[in-house]
């Protein structure tokens, strides 16, 4: 039992540990939401702290967590890195596709016995490498099930709906849940252009740019879980699809604003995909034995109409472009760990994987460009990674974590490309953590960390309204970085609480974008030697001159920096945001059973470093405005949200340069960048309507 009690997520057994009796609580103010009970590893929030909040899901009780923040994993390959920071009665949900949120959000809020976050020790040997978890107790239930449903209301004044019904509950020792969802957005984000010469910023001429555009989205979900063989099988699945389809038509004026050619384009892409898992767990003598199976398998299709029309409006020429895409994603994953008196732990494992990418473009019209490299690829790659940990806890304040990790993959390209990639990597990692004054906590991790590749990467698509070719490149070979990590988890008297992490990144082999003069396009690829340095915060506080009022601001600042292979000078890595922040108001009011929320969210401007163009976008501020009232009957509850309140800005600003001269000659390096600012392309976007508003009905059955 006490290697269940470590979490290790994937050697506890569900239902033995939700069994365990609740400690005592501590009494708390009526307002503020405080910890019930602590250890050194271990803050628990009571189900009686969030009752006061009027909860019809789990997610609404984590949300009020002070301090803590979801985080659903990085979209990588393997299982370990991409499952998020949520336990469900110590386990780790077998899923890659379904994110932390969707599954709180069927989970009802009366089937919730406690919040847990784990820290330190207690999260040693996690797969996911996380410093903090959140485990969800729940109580023993018949079953109960949530609903919701509403709408959004746009500027086209036609309701797009969307809605969620999920059961869930347990018959003894078998747990079951089935849920189902739709979704939709029928948003418009018209814009403009503005062109000009430089240097002097000669202005030549606009485009309008209207673009309506659509997403729909349905979802199949299951669960089940009982006893096998003297340990727990527990198995999930989904279904789902979209759709989403844009006219990003372009109409373009000259200086003299008379027309002077169009482009209308229609693109549609579809995504079906389907998840299978399975996680079995048991005891074997000192042992816990866990094995997981994971299978994705998507198909995705893109499908481009572009007409060309000159400035009298009459036919210049057409492009058809359509993509094929199948991925998958097959995993197997088994670990053993046990306790060695009550100071240690170790566990060992084994992951293997199989991931694929099959691309097929095909090319049609008059203006469709010549064939570029890359466009039809098979790519597959088979993993094998071996891990083991041990944790030592000397006392109650201090715990040591120590973990290897080996990794070894082979990848193969077939059709425009033919090779084969090998890599192999070593993954140490240290982690020091230090509990102080009840519920504080600091850590310093030093490790290793190894980026995953996207295998979109290793494709080719033509980008038509932008005249580039997004290339893929197959001599991409992952990032490394060593992280040298300081963390804290502190809460202070009165329910507030601050998280800090800053990183420090001496990074190998960044990737970035490069230009591969064999193939005339730039792609995804490796820079060489680089350095960053990121700051993580998440602070929520009481406000104690409003009733029921809490404050919360989370987000990060990034420095990096790597020498550019044109100009030879330090620049900031593409695509990597300088900083984001979100700024969260809520105020309670449970005794007339209302709650408002009003959040800020906005992101730095993100740089890419193209061959011969500096591409600068910037979005926001985005101020959404939520209220809702649980003053209905059968407990349901209304939500009325605001979104877009003060008609954020989606802002792109690229600058082209000199590009002349022969690109397979020794003055390469002369071109691109390093030459002459020739001409700029300025771009706004806003939604056609602001704020637009979404209306919704929740309840428990």
């Amino acid at each position: 039992m006490l290697g269940r009690m470590m979490v290790s997520a994937l050697a506890l057994t569900g239902v033995a540990y939700a069994q365990e009796a609740p400690p005592t609580p501590t009494p708390t103010s009526e307002r503020a939401v405080t910890p019930t009970s602590s250890q050194a590893d271990r803050v628990i929030y009571e189900a009686a702290q969030f009752a006061q909040f009027n909860p019809q899901t789990a997610l609404d009780m984590v949300s009020q967590i002070p301090g803590f923040s979801l985080d659903g994993g990085e979209d990588r390959r393997g299982f370990s890195g991409a499952v998020g920071n949520v336990l469900i009665d110590g386990v780790r949900p077998s899923t890659k596709s379904q994110g932390v949120g969707g599954i709180l959000s069927r989970i009802p809020a009366s089937q919730v016995v406690r919040l847990e976050i784990l820290r330190g020790a207690a999260v040693a040997g996690d797969a996911s490498g996380q410093s903090t978890l959140l485990n969800v107790v729940r109580t023993e239930s018949a079953g109960s099930g949530v609903y919701s449903g509403g709408f959004e209301l746009t500027s086209r004044g036609v309701p797009a709906p969307r809605g969620e019904v999920s059961y869930s509950g347990r018959n003894g020792n078998v747990e079951y849940s089935i849920a189902g969802s739709i979704f939709s957005q029928y948003r418009d984000l018209p814009g403009w252009r503005l062109f000009y010469d430089e240097p002097g910023d000669v202005y030549t001429g606009r485009a309008e740019t209207p673009s309506p555009r659509d997403f729909r989205e349905a979802s199949i979900t299951g669960s089940l879980a009982f006893p096998l063989w003297g340990g727990r099988l527990s198995v999930n699945g989904q279904l789902n699809a979209n759709r989403f389809n844009a006219d990003n038509d372009y109409y373009f004026f000259d200086a003299l604003d008379t027309p002077d050619s169009a482009l209308l384009q229609d693109i549609t892409e579809q995504n079906r995909g389907y998840e299978f898992g399975v996680n079995y767990d048991r005891d074997v003598g000192p042992w816990s034995l866990a094995l997981i199976g994971l299978i994705n398998r998507s198909n995705y299709e893109s499908d481009e109409n572009d007409l060309f029309l000159n400035g009298l409006g009459a036919f210049d020429g057409d492009f058809f472009q359509d993509i094929r895409q199948e991925s998958g994603e097959s995993i197997a994953r088994i670990s053993l760990s046990r306790s060695l008196g009550t100071h240690h732990r170790i566990e060992f494992g084994a992951e293997g994987a199989f991931n694929s990418l099959d691309q097929r473009l095909d090319l049609e019209g008059s203006f469709a460009p010549p064939t570029f490299d890359n466009a039809n690829v098979l790519v597959e790659e088979e993993r094998a990674e071996l891990f083991a940990s041990h944790t030592w806890r000397p006392n109650d304040q201090w715990s040591v974590e120590t973990r290897l990790n080996w990794e070894t993959s082979t990848l193969t390209f077939t059709g425009d490309s033919n090779q084969t990639v090998d890599l192999a990597f070593w993954k140490p990692s240290v982690q020091i953590t230090r509990t102080f004054a009840g519920n504080n906590q600091l850590r310093f991790r030093v490790y290793r960390d190894v980026s995953q590749l996207d295998f979109g990467d290793f494709v080719s698509a033509a980008a038509t309204a932008d005249a580039i070719i997004s290339g893929g490149n197959p001599d991409l070979v992952p990032q490394t970085d060593w992280r040298y990590e300081l963390g804290a988890d502190l809460h202070f008297p009165g329910g507030a609480a601050l998280g800090l992490t800053l990183t420090q990144h001496q990074i190998s082999d960044v990737t970035d974008v490069v230009y591969i003069p064999a193939a005339g396009y730039d792609a995804p690829g490796n820079l060489g030697d680089g350095e960053a340095t990121s700051l993580d915060v998440n602070f929520s506080t009481p406000v104690s001159f409003i009733e029921g009022g809490r404050l919360t601001i989370s987000g990060y600042l990034w420095d990096t920096e790597v020498t550019d292979p044109l100009t030879n000078q330090p620049r900031i890595f593409s695509y990597r945001p300088e900083s984001q922040i979100e700024v969260n108001f809520r105020q309670d009011l449970p005794d007339l059973q209302i709650a408002w929320n009003i959040s800020v969210f906005k992101e730095g401007e993100v740089q890419a470093y193209r061959f011969n163009e500096i591409d600068t976008s910037e979005e926001g501020p985005w101020v959404d405005l939520t209220v809702e009232t649980t003053a209905l009957p059968h407990g349901m509850k209304l939500t009325a949200i605001a979104a877009n309140l003060f008609d954020g800005t989606v802002y792109r600003d690229r600058r082209f340069f000199d590009q002349d001269g022969d690109l397979g000659t020794p003055g390469l390096q002369s071109l691109g960048r390093n030459g002459i600012n020739t001409s700029r392309d300025y771009r706004q976007r806003e939604f056609a309507q602001a704020p637009w508003f979404i209306l919704q009905l929740s309840g428990t059955f």
